[in-house]
């Protein structure tokens, strides 16, 4: 029967390093007793119990069934609850040999350990305290960082400021909640404050809210990263020019026209931003049948691209593809390639001079797509920015500089949020310049505290305060095993 993240825990293990030959592998186990359980797993048993947390015990790996040795071990132990995930906690540093890890974690099998869910033991930091959802998401994205700024930026969120502030507008919310129903219990006293509302305060927690959601548009950008098209006509250089940046013969190169029949693509880094690079086929009159599909992807891509390279021959000039190209996307960076051969005619104003083949001009290519980086990132800030109310504060501002919101699952559940605290807010209409509110006493502030529990829920649901089995399935099924 399998075992689901919210069944009882019981002890577990994994490989928490990729698999494969290395110098070393780390092997993570926790669970209730799991440092007893592994005792007959280890030479120095005696040396192992008596461990006290945060401490390193050397000794040899044994098959708890055979007494066979296995390999000399570090074994690290974290007692709970000051461990990483809350429970006792061990993690064995092994050679990296494949048939070690095997016989190590088979080893671990027959001494009772179970195999982790992915994910799981950040599951168990999470369910124990540790970690709330912000953070364990956090941890998941630092691993799969694309680039400089994805790392910095799921760096900030796993040190817990985001959800510190996540914890302080609920906490907003729950007490503006608790207003509200306090006046329509006590509406027909004498002396209750029924008639004035904080309807300023939950303005202001609302602007903060859609600040920070705004910023999906700069962090989708650095984690996604940005599509880099290069096309223009049949042997303009384009494949020598995708092996020269992501520095690797991936495309093949040839003086044959048609040689790239369909787009390849591949991943590298530029200024801290994940690109995907992608080589086109060549456009060109009277192109074969296949060739003519591969032409039609290619202008798809190009128009669909974040940042198109329009390649030109400088020993042909212009050709009616490229002609094509520029009318289609006016904003592409314009480069003029074969530089190196002789009669090459000078680069027209406005393009880059380049040699694929030598890579010379390369540098001043690379400035000019990292410029275009830098306005595509701008451009999602000034997304962003525009999506920020101008009544927003300076302390809704600050999100847009200090916390990013990278999850689609975050954004959804903000912009969830900021529509409850409309709807309230819709509601709650000022009567004069004093923002200070004279409500029915009883159905306007009725359906007010519906969206104030509404917006309080979502952000629960956010930093995993409320959080159903579905919820915690989808997050943590897509960590990696041994995390």
């Amino acid at each position: 029967m399998s075992r689901s993240y919210l069944d009882p825990p019981v002890p577990i293990a994994a490989l928490a390093t990729p698999p494969g030959k290395s110098a070393l592998a780390v092997i993570r186990a926790s669970g209730p007793a799991c440092i007893e359980l592994f005792a007959p797993c280890f030479s120095r048993r005696e040396n192992l119990l008596a461990a006290p947390g945060h401490s390193l015990v050397h000794g040899r790996l044994v098959d708890p069934r055979s007494n066979e040795g296995i390999d000399d071990i570090l074994v690290a132990v974290f007692r709970a609850p000051a461990s990483p995930t809350g429970e006792d906690q061990i993690e064995l540093s092994c050679h990296g040999s494949p048939l070690i890890v095997r016989k190590a974690l088979a080893a671990l099998e027959a001494a009772g350990f179970a195999h982790a869910l992915p994910g799981e033991f950040t599951f168990r930091a999470f369910a124990n305290g540790k970690q709330d959802l912000v953070g364990a998401e956090a941890i998941d994205e630092l691993i799969a960082a694309p680039g400089e700024a994805a790392r910095a930026e799921a760096l900030k969120r796993l040190g817990g400021g985001l959800s510190r502030r996540l914890e302080k507008a609920r906490s907003t919310m729950l007490a503006l909640l608790a207003e509200a129903e306090v006046r329509l219990d006590y509406a027909e006293e004498d002396g209750s404050p029924s008639d004035l509302f904080p309807y300023e305060l939950l303005g202001s927690f609302r602007d903060d809210l859609a600040s920070l959601a705004a910023t999906w548009s700069v962090g989708r950008l650095h984690r996604n990263g940005a599509s880099v098209v290069i096309a223009g006509s049949t042997n303009a250089g384009k494949s020598s020019l995708f092996n020269l940046l992501v520095r690797e013969e991936r495309a093949i190169v040839s003086p044959e026209p048609g040689t790239t029949r369909d787009w390849i693509e591949s991943d590298f880094e530029l200024a801290g931003l994940p690109l995907r690079l992608i080589d086109t086929a060549g456009l060109r009159e009277e192109p074969g049948t296949i060739e003519a599909l591969g032409m039609e992807r290619s202008r798809s891509l190009a128009e669909s691209a974040d940042i198109l390279l329009c390649l030109a021959d400088a020993s042909k000039g212009l050709g009616p593809g490229d002609e094509e190209l520029l009318s289609l996307r006016p904003d592409a960076l314009r480069l003029w390639n074969k530089v190196d051969l002789a009669g090459a005619a000078p680069a027209p104003e406005g393009w880059i001079a380049l040699s694929a083949v030598e890579g010379r001009g390369l540098q001043n290519l690379l400035r000019a797509l990292e410029m275009k980086l830098r306005e595509l990132e701008k451009k999602a800030l000034g997304w962003a920015e525009a999506a920020s109310p101008p009544r927003a504060g300076a302390e809704a501002k600050a999100a847009l500089a200090d916390f990013v919101v990278a999850s689609a699952r975050q954004k959804g559940l903000l912009d969830r949020a900021v529509a409850s605290l409309d709807e309230a807010l819709a509601i709650l209409a000022p009567i004069d310049s004093s923002m200070a509110l004279k409500a029915e006493p009883s159905l306007p502030l009725d359906a007010v505290a519906l969206e104030l529990r509404d917006a309080a829920d979502a952000l629960g649901e956010l930093t995993g305060e409320i959080a159903t089995p579905e919820v915690l399935e989808a997050v943590f099924s897509g960590f990696c095993l041994g995390k």
